[in-house]
């Protein structure tokens, strides 16, 4: 007699999170590449879009990557993913440095005009719309559209269902779209 299949429903995603998170735990190289290739860019695509300053965001994604490094002993896998933890480190960063910015002057610094006109004009003209957003909805836009996550990623960094992040998104865009659209 042939034994019954059984599906396991262990989620293969948390096993391999959890395989991944031991692995950095153990300083593994290859693991770190492989954080570093799946989120780098996406990190600093995160920063940017936020500030809207080149030179900050490669500063920010930096930042994150080493602090990752230095905290991992830290770090305890509770089921989120790698993504989550990475993506909260950016969001501190970022928090420090507008709040150090707000500081020393009325706002952000605006990018450098080394950047062509047309370009600087029209990246304002999205951190303004973006900064119009709450926090989560930006948030939301910028992992997906800039960063591009998918949903299911987003919503495990944000620690949402993915069904809250599709509505962040869609409010988000609703907003973003009617202040793009009208004349300032």
């Amino acid at each position: 007699m042939i034994a019954p299949v059984i599906w396991s429903t262990v989620d293969t995603t948390s096993l391999w999170e959890e395989t991944l998170v031991r692995r950095l735990r153990d300083l593994d190289q290859a693991a770190w590449a492989t954080v570093f290739d799946d989120h780098h860019d996406r990190i600093w695509r995160y920063a940017y879009a936020r500030s809207g300053d080149r030179a900050l965001a490669d500063d920010i994604a930096s930042q994150v990557f080493v602090e990752a490094l230095e905290s991992i002993h830290r770090f305890q896998y509770r089921g989120k993913p790698v993504l989550a933890w990475l993506y909260t480190i950016a969001k501190n960063h970022m928090g420090k440095h507008f709040r150090a910015a707000r500081r020393e002057t009325a706002g952000p610094p605006l990018e450098p005009s080394a950047n062509p006109i047309e370009a600087a004009v029209d990246g304002m003209v999205l951190h303004e719309a973006l900064a119009s957003l709450t926090r989560d909805q930006a948030d939301a836009i910028v992992l997906r559209f800039y960063s591009g996550y998918s949903t299911r990623e987003i919503a495990g960094a944000m620690g949402k269902s993915e069904a809250a992040v599709y509505s962040l998104q869609i409010r988000a865009l609703a907003a973003l779209r009617e202040r793009l659209a009208s004349p300032q």
